[in-house]
């Protein structure tokens, strides 16, 4: 008997269809990757299985776990399976967790609600399921708050409430996408001992080929609420026959037009910064203790030319967002220079000549502001110099266009767009005021592998065509590796290597390079893997 068979599974929201005839099975032991884009239906299926389909969605099919019809279930039979029978794991931690509860009575509040325990047996298993995903008390004492960790540790936790009752499957969903390349190989190395050693099945969400082909026994490709192929991973992955699984493949593993050796670098500096140094204040751990220092960056200096695409990888917590904020003048340095075009960087001519394309671009809008409104933004910069009436809305169409997207998208809002689109709208809004330097911090990292491509392709374009330089700070060592001309590794706020793209990449000196690289394989690297254990 199978432990988990979908069969025919269909689902309506009004009269829009979600998912349409999915078939499913998962073995105990076994884990089954399934990836797709955003929309294609991946999420949609795990809340189905787990009986949280949005309100006034109809369901029809079968969803068998050991042979019972969850389907058939009433809400509070569905409780006792959630946390019990099935744990999830979310994409985003921080959402997934109670801001004001300790990680300890988060994941003994999965016990409590599934079985008679007392609250001191509750903490005592929460204890040593948190020791089993390597947060050990001695270390991570129960009475810390979710704040109080990295991303991964938070994850972690998340990953303990789910396992807390050893479910017979788990579902995954996306739980590595924003984490960087070393946490992530530890969270899917997690993953991997805890099936092995529960014996459970797990359903592996995302939209990393590398991901499953490194890490799944068997894969289901999705498209617009379909499975449009499926087998087992490795004979899959070496014999893609339907055309959107193809394209997902080349989408993985696509290097942008602009790939090889910048065509318009100079030699000339855009932005050069000097021994910077930015310290933090550490709070008391008494009273009358004196608040320590944290160093978040420490005498890091680096050179960008007119032109060219600079990297900086880098774990969480390493400096590079905060060697970023330093740049643009919104962090105060404690030592060093950072000057741009020859100015400081806080000279309001400097700051003129810089703009930023956040991660979350969705977050990074005002949802109330017609698009014209939120792209031309940066126009105050301007002062007395800012276009106005005519002059303003032609400068907004032509951003606009520059990007790919159509003037009269101007008139509409933030939310009526797709992801792709909404970085689009967010590389407009840098471009408007035609900035000498653009920063791109994770600009790419929760898009899908084809929005991905087509991203970095613009980018390229734009480089290329309107000598535009880029710092692109990404933990994705696949999309440093294919848009940069140079590289910096950064680790516990020092630079560690630099140097060309291609020769870090390639003949990496620093261990801590060596050991991104390794953490981080690109779809040909994993596939090769998996052929040499099989």
């Amino acid at each position: 008997m199978k432990l988990l068979s979908v069969r025919d599974l269909v689902l309506d929201i009004g009269s829009t269809p979600i998912l349409g005839g999915i078939d499913l099975d998962v073995d105990a032991g076994q884990v089954l990757g399934i990836v797709g884009e955003s929309g294609s239906g991946k999420s949609m299926t795990a809340l189905a299985i787990m009986g949280l389909a949005p309100t006034g969605a109809r369901l029809g099919g079968k969803i068998l776990l050991k042979g019972a019809d969850l389907a058939g279930h009433t809400e509070a039979e569905m409780c006792a399976v959630r946390g019990g029978e099935i744990g999830m794991i979310f994409q985003e931690p921080m959402t997934a967790l109670n801001p004001v509860m300790t990680i300890g009575d988060q994941v003994a509040e999965t016990v409590l609600v599934h079985q008679k325990r007392s609250r001191a047996e509750a903490r005592e298993i929460a204890g040593q399921t948190l020791e089993r995903v390597e947060l050990p008390q001695s270390r991570f004492p129960l009475n810390r708050y979710p704040h109080e960790l990295s991303g991964g540790q938070r994850q972690r936790v998340v990953i303990a409430m789910a396992i807390a009752l050893r479910p017979a499957l788990l579902i995954a969903d996306e739980p590595t996408t924003a984490l960087d390349v070393t946490t992530q190989a530890q969270i899917l190395d997690l993953l991997a001992r805890l099936v092995d050693e529960d014996g459970m099945g797990m359903i592996l969400i995302t939209h990393d080929l590398a991901v499953v082909a490194e890490h799944a026994d068997r894969i289901a490709i999705m498209r617009a609420g379909e499975i449009v192929e499926r087998g087992p991973a490795t004979k899959l992955l070496l014999n893609l026959k339907h055309p959107y699984s193809k394209a997902l493949f080349e989408a993985s593993n696509h290097v942008p037009a602009r790939a090889g050796p910048p065509k318009n670098a100079s030699d000339e500096p855009i932005l050069v910064a000097r021994d910077v140094v930015r310290d933090y204040v550490v709070p008391r751990t008494s009273p009358f203790a004196r608040p320590g220092r944290f160093r978040a960056v420490n005498k890091v200096s680096l050179q960008l030319n007119r032109g060219e695409n600079l990297g900086l990888v880098g774990e969480s917590g390493c400096g590079k967002s905060t060697l970023a904020r330093a740049i643009l003048a919104l962090e105060p340095l404690q030592g060093g220079q950072i000057f741009l075009q020859d100015r400081p960087v806080d000279a309001p001519e400097a700051r003129r000549q810089m703009q930023v394309v956040f991660q979350d671009p969705y977050g990074s809008f005002n949802p109330r502001h017609t698009i014209a409104r939120s792209v031309a933004e940066p126009f105050h910069l301007l002062g007395a110099a800012a276009p106005a009436g005519s002059e303003r809305a032609d400068r907004v169409a032509l951003a606009l266009k520059e990007v790919g997207l159509d003037p009269k998208d101007g008139q509409k809002f933030i939310h009526e767009f797709s992801g792709g689109q909404r970085q689009r709208v967010a590389i407009a809004r840098a471009l408007i005021i035609s900035p000498a330097l653009i920063i791109l911090d994770e600009a790419v990292s929760a898009l899908d592998v084809s929005i991905r491509a087509q991203i970095l392709d613009l980018l390229a374009e734009l480089s290329d065509r309107l000598h535009l330089s880029y710092l692109f700070i990404s933990h994705d060592l696949n999309v440093v590796r294919a848009v940069t001309d140079r590289v910096l590794i950064m680790k516990s706020g020092e630079i560690v290597e630099e140097g060309e793209t291609a020769q870090v990449f390639n003949d990496p000196q620093n261990a801590y390079t060596r050991e991104l690289l390794a953490s981080a394989p690109s779809l040909d690297e994993a596939i090769a893997r998996r052929l040499k254990h099989a």
